[in-house]
């Protein structure tokens, strides 16, 4: 025997004039107002707030039965219901508003929500087939608290008078809550642009061949790309898939494979109807063995694709291929659940399977065979409807970011960055800078230094060091002792700028012999 918990919220909505009228208490705050530089106490303030009550022990109790005797009920004989508990109660909590759908419109001033805490556990006996979790057992309750509001209502009406003004009845997952945010956040909240849209795992699936279905944006919200698919199938072995895709419903076009467009193919292993298959991302080549013929395949990765904002639609048929089989040689299944409302089966009525503030997922039909047929009248034996997709979308929300509710496609041109100038700032110079003069600046800023300390050196250095210096004097000194006649002849007018010029060329001597040196040692 295995035990299931479910911890949720049920929100009980009343007609808040009516509720108050006989269930109003006055609460009474006192607060302390200071004044003066030592913030001494100066005087009590009293206000009385109306508000509604809270439900006593005979309300609770009241609540408790009507709850349980809906989900004995709902629960079938596929769950054993062994207790129910009322946590806390609040009415109207911000954090449990912020995930109610807004056709409850909890917002109005005219309605009054009392939230109430509760925790459900449940026991079943599991088997090779049949496995359950917490959140199916609180899926279970949810959905079917929702078919069955207006007895339930109705019900709590007559059991106590508590309940004489509720309009409606509701409950979500506490795990599914939003943090409560404070008066004066510091930062928007903010959200991955990559996000997984998931379906719960059917823990009594059916399935066939193939489903066709839609997949939807909600009226205002802004264009979704998808980038990638994952489904389930009860076959533990390789297997072909196809998926096929096209903008707009899918209802006149059943069987008519070429008014879609293929966006993922390819061979994969499946994991039991537990496991998620994920769409292969990238090309890919196969191999298909018959007999002692080998074939290869060449395989289509997943195309990303584009749902137009504002209520736009987008058709998906999946399906797998006969190349591979089950041992008993008939088609290996996708899986998908049964009608949400049983009263619509073999009827063409489709609900919506799940939802979020980019995507609203609807049920479609089941397909029996592989390719799938055509059915014009709606009365194929190869068809079964409505059922819902078992299926996981990886999607990028504001895939035109920063225009963020773009409702169209493809995404608008957003210039981000000034375009570069078409002419440079400033013109280039017509000349180079003219090269520098081989001539010294007339008035130096300080005297040559004398000539640098040489170490003594033997006798044959000195003859060495002779000869190289006649070679340089043959050769420089004479060219510079030239160049110091026709300088000092400038500058007979100017007899410190020739004492000047001599002593350079005195300088220029010495180094010319420093060099010959460093070249010895």
């Amino acid at each position: 025997m295995e035990t299931l918990y479910w911890t949720g919220v049920v929100a009980i909505i009343f007609d808040a004039e009516e509720h108050m009228k006989n269930y109003q208490v006055v609460t009474t705050t006192t607060e302390t107002e200071t004044s003066g530089t030592d913030n001494e106490e100066t005087a009590a303030v009293n206000d009385a707030v109306p508000t509604a009550a809270l439900m006593g022990k005979i309300e609770e109790l009241a609540l408790e039965r009507t709850i349980i005797s809906t989900l004995q009920i709902l629960l079938d004989d596929k769950l054993y219901l062994a207790a129910l508990d009322v946590k806390d109660q609040f009415y109207d909590r911000p954090c449990v508003e912020a995930v109610f759908p807004e056709v409850w419109d909890r917002g109005d001033p005219s309605k009054l929500t009392l939230d109430v805490t509760m925790r459900i556990t449940a026991r079943y006996i599991p088997s090779s087939l049949t496995v359950y979790t917490d959140r199916d057992l609180g899926d279970v309750f949810i959905s079917g608290l929702g078919d069955a509001q207006d007895v339930t209502v109705h019900e709590l009406k007559n059991a106590n008078t508590f309940f004489n003004a509720v309009t409606g009845i509701a409950a979500v997952s506490e795990e599914d809550l939003a943090e409560s945010p404070s008066s004066m956040p510091s930062l928007s909240p903010t959200r991955d642009f990559d996000q997984v849209f998931e379906t719960r795992i059917d823990p009594t699936p059916t399935g066939s061949s193939g489903i066709v279905f839609s997949l939807k944006t909600p009226k205002g919200g802004p264009s979704v790309r998808l980038i990638g698919m994952k489904f389930i199938t009860p076959f533990e072995g390789k297997l072909e898939y196809e998926i096929y895709s096209k903008l707009g419903s899918w209802r006149n076009f059943v069987g008519r494979t070429n008014e879609f467009e293929l966006i993922a193919s390819g061979q994969v292993t499946g994991k039991g109807p537990k496991t998620w298959v994920d769409v292969i991302e990238d090309d890919s080549v196969g191999t298909i063995v018959n007999g002692n013929e080998t074939t290869t395949v060449n395989y289509v990765g997943w195309k990303n694709i584009h749902i137009l904002g504002d209520g736009g639609e987008r058709s998906f048929y999946v399906t797998t291929t006969k190349r591979f089989l089950k041992e008993d040689q008939t088609s290996i299944p996708i899986l998908f659940s049964s009608a949400l409302n049983s009263l619509s089966e073999s009827l063409r009525q489709y609900g919506m399977v799940k939802s979020n503030s980019e995507l609203e997922l609807y049920e479609g039909d089941g397909i029996l065979d592989y390719p799938w047929p055509t059915d014009p009248n709606g009365k194929s034996p190869y068809y079964r409807r409505p059922r819902g997709p078992i299926i996981t979308f990886k999607y990028e929300r504001s895939p035109c970011f920063p225009n963020v509710n773009f409702t169209g496609w493809p995404c608008p041109y957003v210039q981000r960055t000034r375009r570069p100038t078409r002419n440079p700032t400033r013109k280039p110079t017509k000349s180079p800078t003219p090269l520098p003069t081989r001539q010294p600046t007339w008035n130096p800023t300080r005297e040559p230094t004398n000539a640098p300390a040489v170490a003594a050196i033997t006798s044959n250095a000195t003859e060495t060091a002779n000869s190289t210096i006649d070679n340089v004097q043959s050769d420089e000194i004479k060219e510079q002792e030239k160049s110091a006649d026709t300088d000092i002849s400038s500058l007979s007018k100017n007899e410190n700028g020739a004492a000047m010029r001599l002593s350079f060329i005195a300088s220029k001597w010495q180094i010319a012999l420093y060099g010959s040196l460093l070249l010895l040692l």
